[in-house]
C-alpha cells in the first residue's frame, strides 16, 4: 500500500522535517527579537532620546517587525511544502539573502544616524 499525497506526519522523516523548520523559524523569530530590542536600546539610551537616536532606533524596530511577518510566512510555507511532500524550499535562498542585506543596510543607516 503506498502513501497517499499529503504526506504521514507519524513518519520519523516529516517529524524530523518539521522540527527543523520549527528550529528555523525559532532562530528567525530570536533574531528580529534582537533586532527589535537593539532598537529600543537605542532609542532610549542612545543621546538622550534625541531625534537621530529615535530615528534609528524606530529603523531597527521596523526591520525586526519586517522579520517576523517573513519568518512567519516562511515558516507555513515550508510547513506546506513538508506536509505536501513538496521539495518547494530546496535552493530557495533568495529570501533569507535579502533579508540579511536588509538587516545590514538597517545596521548601517542607524549607524550613519547616530554619527
Amino acid at each position: 500500500m503506498g502513501k497517499e499525497r499529503g504526506g504521514d506526519d507519524t513518519d520519523p522523516s516529516h517529524a524530523r522535517d518539521h522540527l527543523a523548520n520549527e528550529r528555523t523559524y525559532l532562530a528567525w523569530l530570536r533574531t528580529a527579537a534582537n533586532v527589535m530590542a537593539l532598537g529600543l536600546a537605542v532609542a532610549k539610551f542612545v543621546e538622550n532620546g534625541r531625534l537621530r537616536s529615535l530615528a534609528a532606533g524606530a529603523l531597527l524596530m521596523a526591520v525586526g517587525a519586517i522579520g517576523l511577518a517573513y519568518s512567519a510566512v516562511r515558516y507555513r510555507s515550508a510547513a506546506a511544502d513538508i506536509r505536501q511532500e513538496r521539495l518547494g524550499a530546496v535552493g530557495r535562498t533568495g529570501g533569507a539573502l535579502v533579508a540579511g542585506v536588509v538587516l545590514a543596510v538597517a545596521c548601517a543607516a542607524a549607524l550613519l544616524l547616530l554619527w
